[in-house]
């Protein structure tokens, strides 16, 4: 039959014309990113790490840039850990360098800036800032529970 090919491809577009939709409705909905997701920042577990240096010599493009000091019992803690974003590669070196698996990606996707200052993380101050959070929020939540 001559136009078989022809049918088999418009049914084809009828079906996708008249099922459901895929479309997000991008700025109002987000899609969720999978667990495996390489691309944000990175999220920085600082209870784990043990200030060791190897995610930044594992960078390829000397993306990480850690600072470290000595404090009590001759122990290394970081002083300052900034990720730079714009010249990352996304290559997950870092991730499999550390020991201790203090560092992931983050979920975010959305990493459009102004300048390029804007694509350097202080991934310390983040760690710092998401810890207070959770500590302002952990006993409110442990009130709640209380009647």
């Amino acid at each position: 039959m001559i136009g078989k090919g022809l049918l088999t491809g418009m049914a084809i577009t009828f079906k996708r014309f008249f099922g459901k939709g895929m479309t997000v409705e991008y700025p109002d909905v987000k899609l969720p990113m999978a667990p495996r997701f390489r691309g944000g920042f990175l999220d920085l577990n600082e209870g784990k790490c043990i200030a060791c240096g190897l995610c930044a010599l594992a960078c390829p493009n000397n993306v990480i840039a850690l600072t470290t000091d000595k404090g009590e019992n001759n122990k290394k803690y970081l002083t300052s850990y900034k990720h730079k974003a714009g010249l990352c590669l996304f290559c997950n070196l870092c991730l499999e360098a550390c020991p201790t698996k203090a560092l992931s990606w983050t979920q975010d996707y959305e990493m459009a800036v102004f300048s390029r200052g804007g694509m350097t993380c202080d991934c310390l101050a983040v760690s710092r800032k998401k810890e207070r959070q959770e500590r302002a929020t952990a006993p409110q939540a442990a009130g709640e529970g209380v009647s």
